[in-house]
């Protein structure tokens, strides 16, 4: 499932998909990976192993696209997708809202600023009549961009 799953980070990998779903690294593979799944790319300033697991779980890929259609670079393994719950991930289910509303995903706020797994940012409309709005881990929305 995974590139080479006998070492320290695929075992980790292993146990977190192989619990009930209810613990904490389930929560948190879950949250990170849903960031690459919508977007097609990894978010910055992550620990190290987090970094890993995300490398294992996703492949570089010519044919992946972001939720909002355009390319993108990685694409999360679809039986990782399926155990992880993606679909039903608040952060995803309200992404794919307002993708359907016309929005689309910007992937960070400058060439030098982070991109939280805790954060998609949306925008739709050009000039004055630019729309932005944050979509947050937890589903809820932000009409506005902001750093940190």
């Amino acid at each position: 499932m995974y590139h080479g799953s006998t070492d320290e980070i695929g075992t980790l990998i292993e146990r977190i998909l192989g619990g009930d779903g209810t613990s904490k690294g389930f929560k948190d593979m879950r949250d990170r990976t849903a960031y690459v799944f919508v977007t097609g790319t990894h978010p910055s300033h992550l620990r190290q192993t987090w970094t890993q697991i995300l490398s294992r779980v996703s492949r570089m890929s010519a044919s992946a696209t972001a939720l909002d259609g355009r390319p993108a670079s990685l694409q999360v393994d679809q039986r990782v997708v399926a155990k992880l719950d993606l679909a039903n991930h608040p952060m995803v289910t309200k992404v794919r809202e307002y993708v359907a509303r016309g929005y689309r995903i910007t992937i960070s706020l400058g060439p030098n600023e982070r991109k939280p797994y805790t954060k998609i940012y949306l925008s739709r409309g050009t000039g004055d009549a630019t729309n932005l709005v944050t979509v947050q881990i937890d589903g809820s929305v932000l009409d506005h961009w902001r750093r940190k």
